[in-house]
């Protein structure tokens, strides 16, 4: 059982860090994607309203840039030579 937990507890660790990862280099591409899958979840299960998905698609659109934005600012401004 103790392997179990720690196999899960590993598995865990490592979709974090890849999903910290795929923020920093594809902002853009993880908020839309979180983004869709909030709208889908609406649409699935109506019990969510479209204003909830709304105001998550909001927060992730605004929240985002602002916690993996210098890195993705970087990659796209012109660099001083």
């Amino acid at each position: 059982m103790n392997r179990l937990i720690a196999y899960l507890n590993d598995l865990s660790l490592r979709l974090y860090v890849r999903l910290q990862l795929f923020a920093a280099q594809e902002p853009v591409r993880l908020r839309a994607s979180l983004t869709s899958a909030v709208l889908a979840l609406a649409f699935v299960f109506p019990s969510i309203s479209a204003g909830i998905a709304e105001r998550v698609g909001y927060v992730g659109a605004v929240a985002l840039p602002i916690l993996v934005g210098e890195s993705a600012r970087k990659k796209v401004s012109p660099v001083d030579e």
